[in-house]
């Protein structure tokens, strides 16, 4: 009887598991892939950061975490997206490019990492991927 009373202690105990991510769900983690995945396809016109929005998305609570500097922002049907690119990607490392889609309100609508920049999209007029 012992044994069960043991068992019982250990499950019920909570054990602190670091997250991966941001806290989000898998059914989160399908939605965002696919909300992605139709975002790539769109065309984009992205631009620069202002010294300002970097900083701004370099403190983000959630943004900051992902990538070493905010690489471009779009606006594209109310919502504010966002890449930002890692200095070390490749395996084993993360993809190069984070992709933040954020709503009026500041709520994530879509997240993606990415290795290669989607054709459709350009920056700041020149229809080509950032420098590598």
């Amino acid at each position: 009887m012992w044994g069960v009373r043991r068992l019982r202690a250990a499950f019920a105990r909570e054990v602190d598991v670091p997250q991966d991510g941001f806290g989000q769900s898998l059914l989160d983690d399908l939605r965002f892939l696919h909300r992605f995945r139709r975002c790539r396809t769109a065309p984009v016109a992205w631009r620069r950061p202002s010294r300002g929005e970097d900083a701004q998305y370099e403190s983000h609570a959630v943004l900051g975490r992902f990538g070493d500097f905010t690489e471009a922002i779009a606006t594209v049907d109310r919502r504010t997206w966002v890449v930002r690119e890692r200095i070390f990607n490749g395996w084993p490392d993360p993809p190069r490019f984070a992709f933040f889609a954020l709503e009026p309100d500041g709520a994530i609508w879509a997240a993606a990492d990415f290795h290669q920049w989607p054709p459709g999209w350009s920056i700041d007029g020149a229809a080509t991927a950032p420098d590598t």
